[in-house]
């Protein structure tokens, strides 16, 4: 399957007279590929073919039809006023013609898609893009379901107090346990759940189930320690409903605000400035922490310093990812020296090494976390912990 990148906006810039004569040309183009047995426009500007590649290697098939796209491009070109173009192919190799047609066409598709990701514009449907869009959709069909089956169970990463070398904190995690058992991690599941717009409900979910520990541990008598939440960006769309949903767990749960820290990307602050200082504010009429996490991972962070409302800063990871160089001390130091004058409460992840644990705690952080301490664990593990 094949499609013209963007072809909207030759549409909207030359006219659909225009564009239809393109795509007419493209088909003639495509048509004469070499060993072609069939060619159609399938709908838009989205062409599908089947060709016979017997008996040839798949490389080889990747290089023609790279270099047939350039050829079609190029003849475009001279022949239409146009100054770009680019074509996308998705492949999928059909060895058993008992494949329903609905289905090839859905993996040729899948590949057309990641296409437009890669260099040469040719993708072909393979083993892991497979298992990568069966997981899609079983994370998209299942997740309500799980969610009411509360799948979902909260970890707990500590944090560790620069000065006492005690755990001072934790912030809050999810992991998926599947019904067969099987554990899945974040990554596996947030982007997909980001891109449907189902991130909302795990947040509140997750939201709930640390208000309601806390107030388990209070009612019980035990201590207290405070717990870090993330706030997905989908939330800035809807700032009347997150602040309503929020305030309903504080006024049930009845929880201290000292005991709650949000953290809300630097990534996210960057493309929604107005919506996250209204909803600094809104926690800060209520005693409530905020922290701005991944902080450096934008290229506004030193010019952010000036005007963020966080009262917290937890460095980005990726300073500390490759070790510690000379260079990578001098960028921390001259960091730590203008967050500490501007009055922020300093934490840095991806602590993994006794090296790190005595440069940041002599540059003054305030909380560490990481592998070197602990890795995100269950509750049960956790109570077991700090008990």
């Amino acid at each position: 399957m094949t499609d013209v990148d963007n072809f909207h906006l030759i549409n909207d810039y030359w006219g659909y007279e225009m564009g239809t004569n393109i795509l007419n040309f493209i088909l003639k183009k495509l048509e004469l590929f070499p060993q072609t047995l069939f060619v159609n426009r399938y709908h838009s500007d989205i062409f599908v073919g089947i060709i016979d590649i017997t008996g040839q290697d798949p490389a080889v098939v990747r290089e023609k039809i790279s270099a047939y796209h350039k050829q079609a491009i190029r003849e475009v070109l001279e022949s239409y006023p146009l100054n770009y173009m680019t074509l996308n192919t998705g492949v999928y190799y059909l060895n058993d013609t008992d494949t329903p047609t609905e289905e090839v066409i859905s993996h040729a598709n899948i590949a057309r898609r990641r296409a437009k990701e890669t260099s040469t514009c040719v993708f072909e449907y393979n083993a892991e893009l497979s298992s990568t869009e069966q997981k899609r959709a079983e994370t998209i069909h299942s997740f309500q379901n799980a969610l009411a089956k509360k799948e979902f169970q909260i970890y707990f990463q500590p944090k560790i107090s620069g000065k006492t070398q005690e755990i001072a904190s934790a912030e809050v995690l999810v992991r998926w346990l599947r019904e067969d058992g099987t554990l899945w991690f974040p990554d596996s599941f947030l982007p997909i759940l980001e891109e449907t717009g189902e991130i909302e409900s795990l947040d509140y979910y997750v939201y709930n189930a640390a208000f309601q520990w806390l107030a388990d541990r209070r009612e019980n008598g035990l201590p207290l320690l405070p717990l870090s939440l993330n706030v997905s960006p989908i939330h800035f769309r809807k700032i009347d409903t997150f602040t309503q949903r929020i305030t309903q767990l504080l006024d049930h749960y009845q929880i201290p605000s000292k005991y709650l820290v949000f953290e809300i990307t630097e990534t996210t602050y960057i493309h929604n400035i107005d919506a996250v200082n209204q909803m600094i504010r809104f926690f800060h009429d209520r005693n409530i922490r905020i922290s701005m996490d991944d902080f450096g991972s934008g290229y506004s962070s030193l010019n952010s310093l000036k005007d963020i409302l966080f009262d917290e800063v937890k460095i980005d990871k990726h300073f500390l990812s490759a070790g510690l160089s000379e260079k990578g001390k001098i960028v921390l130091e001259e960091m730590f020296h203008l967050l500490k004058r501007t009055d922020k409460w300093i934490v840095c992840e991806g602590v993994e090494t006794k090296e790190m644990v005595d440069f940041l705690i002599a540059e003054g952080c305030d909380e560490l976390q990481g592998f070197y301490y602990y890795k995100p664990m269950e509750q049960k593990k956790f109570e077991e912990l700090i008990a």
